[in-house]
């Protein structure tokens, strides 16, 4: 109980800091709406893969399949995903499938998925204690970069970075734009997240 209630109070604020930031971003209320609904989905699926997997994990490659799968286009050859099996826990990938409902959506909007011919290729890989995570849009035109600070921002730089511990970095080059993921791999441990719900002291 100690552990749903855990869980309950982290989700309500990530809804919270959607909402709020969604808002940010919005001319009006439908489109509010529309943006709201489409990040609660987003959320939705990675709570039912942890649903299906408990407290063993989720693994890393369903949970990109599941985020991506609404905006892929139909050429399977356009998107590739590599690396090896890699469970993570509850917060990880909650705050993972946001970050990746978001690169999804910038590239329909803006980059791989926009078009006939851009690609999209994610590889990840563990080492020296670290998940080294990699997002590759490669685009027929040269995108158009924004500074505005919008929620896809926030969650990729802020909320990926501040609440994992992870270095990300955002590249943009001559044919696409990459953002890359450096995450401790205690951040995101199935077993350290066990040990953290069964310490009485974390309540």
């Amino acid at each position: 109980m100690r552990e749903v209630a855990h869980r309950s109070k982290n989700q309500m604020t990530v809804i919270a800091a959607m909402a709020k930031q969604t808002a940010r971003g919005a001319d009006d209320v439908e489109t509010y709406v529309q943006a709201f609904e489409r990040r609660i989905l987003g959320l939705a699926r990675s709570t039912d893969l942890l649903l299906t997997h408990g407290r063993a994990g989720i693994s890393m490659g369903e949970l990109i399949e599941s985020q991506i799968s609404t905006f892929s286009p139909d050429d399977p050859k356009r998107v590739q995903l590599k690396g090896p099996e890699v469970r993570i826990n509850a917060q990880a990938a909650q705050i993972m499938g946001m970050a990746l409902h978001e690169l999804s959506t910038n590239a329909v909007k803006y980059g791989a998925f926009a078009g006939d011919e851009g690609s999209l290729a994610v590889t990840w890989s563990v080492a020296d204690g670290k998940l080294d995570f990699l997002w590759r849009e490669t685009v027929a035109e040269k995108l158009e970069t924004s500074e505005r600070v919008g929620f896809g921002t926030t969650v990729l730089k802020s909320m990926v970075g501040r609440s994992l511990g992870a270095e990300v970095e955002r590249n943009c080059h001559g044919n696409g734009i990459e953002w890359h993921f450096v995450i401790p791999v205690e951040s995101i441990d199935p077993l350290q997240a066990k040990q953290d719900a069964e310490d009485p002291d974390d309540e």
